[in-house]
């Protein structure tokens, strides 16, 4: 078989004793910077809401613009527009921080107010929303640009055309609004073929045949991100940890319904999955499973995300109760 024809989808299993409780079907890409697709499982095609795995992609605007150089933003400022934060203290500092520094406040930002990941009995305020960080880009995009901030996250404001337009170029497919949903936070958020997805973080991969301002705005993402993993994400959370332990050499970043994408530049390789039903337990699993099968990274780094990516389930007194496992079809 090909290396880039499809196969069966990756099944993750939770099990219980001695059988499976529950089984997951993961749909994945790997595609090289050159955009051929190296190995696929399930349905590279599959039309995909690409949640917060775009959010990379959003901040090009942001970077490309000259908006980014012209705020002053500060590598972890960057990163942030990257994020789906935990809302620690950490997160919600520097966004507040941030904001101000524009001449905004917390009631700018039209994300919605969320409970903080890391802290399910603290109040719900949008500077927790775990999409702050991506608001306050695009807010610091809208003001260099000289748009109204009012809106700003409606399909039809200037603001999203400017970055659905720019998603549109790096991901090779044409992005209307029959593909278009709304996001948790209230953006755009367009739906795409699983491999369209990957092809637009290939260039992350092939920044020297990019344009100049193209070229220099993935490559900064990508350093701010591994460069602070934990404004990417936060305690405890697996996109955190793997950037941790790869120690710059992959940038990871999760989407709600069990979406990823991971890039990894020293294998020429960038992964793109889904999960059917949306489990996140199951994307996490799958991922570590594809760095592992196709050795894409170090057993040191391996072991330092198995625990999250792979956990052993235990119940409320401890005790071992089962595992997580992939399955290749």
């Amino acid at each position: 078989m090909p290396a880039s024809a499809p196969s069966a989808p990756i099944t993750v299993t939770l099990s219980r004793g001695s059988l499976v409780e529950s089984r997951h079907s993961v749909h994945a890409v790997l595609m090289n910077a050159e955009g051929k697709v190296t190995a696929s499982y399930g349905d590279a095609a599959r039309m995909t809401f690409t949640r917060s795995t775009l959010k990379p992609l959003q901040a090009l605007a942001l970077m490309e613009s000259g908006a980014a150089a012209a705020f002053a933003l500060s590598d972890a400022e960057i990163a942030l527009a990257c994020a789906s934060h935990n809302g620690e203290d950490l997160h919600v500092q520097a966004v507040a921080a941030w904001l101000a520094r524009i001449g905004l406040s917390e009631d700018d930002l039209e994300c919605g107010a969320q409970v903080p990941y890391i802290d399910a009995a603290a109040t719900a305020r949008p500077l927790a929303n775990n999409c702050s960080g991506k608001h306050a880009g695009m807010l610091t995009l809208a003001l260099h640009m000289g748009f109204d901030i009012k809106g700003y996250t409606q399909e039809n404001h200037p603001l999203q055309k400017m970055i659905l337009g720019t998603i549109a170029q790096v991901c090779g497919e044409d992005i209307t609004p029959a593909c278009c949903g709304i996001d948790g936070c209230s953006a755009p958020n367009p739906a795409m073929p699983l491999s369209a997805l990957a092809h637009g973080f290939a260039n992350f991969m092939q920044v020297e045949s990019l344009s100049f301002q193209r070229g220099t705005a993935c490559r900064h993402l990508f350093q701010a991100m591994v460069d602070h993993p934990m404004h990417v994400a936060g305690t405890g959370r697996l996109d955190t940890l793997l950037m941790q332990a790869a120690k710059g050499k992959i940038m990871c970043k999760i989407g709600a319904e069990g979406t990823y994408i991971a890039v990894i530049p020293e294998h020429d390789t960038v992964i793109a999955l889904k999960t059917e039903d949306g489990a996140g337990r199951a994307g996490q699993a799958a991922l570590y499973g594809l760095l592992q099968k196709h050795t894409l990274a170090t057993e040191e780094t391996l072991d330092a995300i198995r625990p999250t990516a792979l956990p052993v389930l235990k119940n409320w007194r401890g005790t071992e109760t089962g595992v997580t496992d992939v399955i290749w079809s």
